[in-house]
């Protein structure tokens, strides 16, 4: 099972990377970041298409393992569209929504969900190239399954 995961996490990294850097030119910036809500963790790349729109890709994984009763995995994947306003040099505002797939395992059985959604969120820039942020989603799954509720997450991004 790790070992799975590993590779899924490594292929999901490379062609985040690889797709990215294709769209990216060098008026357009690109970054990698990483999310944290409670105990997942979400790796994002960061495309600007232009001055106000970014895409972004993420893949998230979590997996817990209670001392009683079964483990359950969780892996999210799918893609984010902004719309980017600056509010002052050192500020970024961005809101838009968000489409993906995610699967729980709790070794029982497992569970596909589609999901998508609107998404808000704020930037500070520590400096040229690192982002400290938060945002917050309302997520709208079904599926195997019906989720309707919100998350929010914390963001470390580095642009290059």
């Amino acid at each position: 099972m790790k070992k799975n995961i590993a590779k899924i996490t490594s292929a999901v990294v490379l062609a985040t990377v690889l797709s990215t850097s294709a769209v990216a030119s060098e008026a357009q910036q690109f970054g990698l970041g990483v999310g944290v809500t409670g105990d997942a963790t979400t790796l994002r790349g960061t495309v600007s298409l232009d001055d106000g729109l970014r895409l972004e890709p993420y893949f998230g994984f979590s997996y817990l393992s209670p001392k009683t009763g079964n483990s359950q995995s969780d892996l999210q994947i799918g893609s984010a569209l902004h719309m980017v306003q600056a509010i002052n040099n050192d500020i970024n505002a961005y809101y838009g929504g968000f489409v993906g797939i995610g699967n729980t395992d709790n070794g029982v059985s497992a569970v596909t969900t589609f999901n998508l959604g609107p998404v808000a969120g704020v930037e500070y820039k520590l400096d040229k190239q690192f982002t400290l942020g938060a945002e917050m989603r309302m997520n709208f799954g079904f599926g195997d399954d019906t989720v309707i509720g919100t998350n929010s997450s914390v963001l470390l991004r580095y642009y290059f």
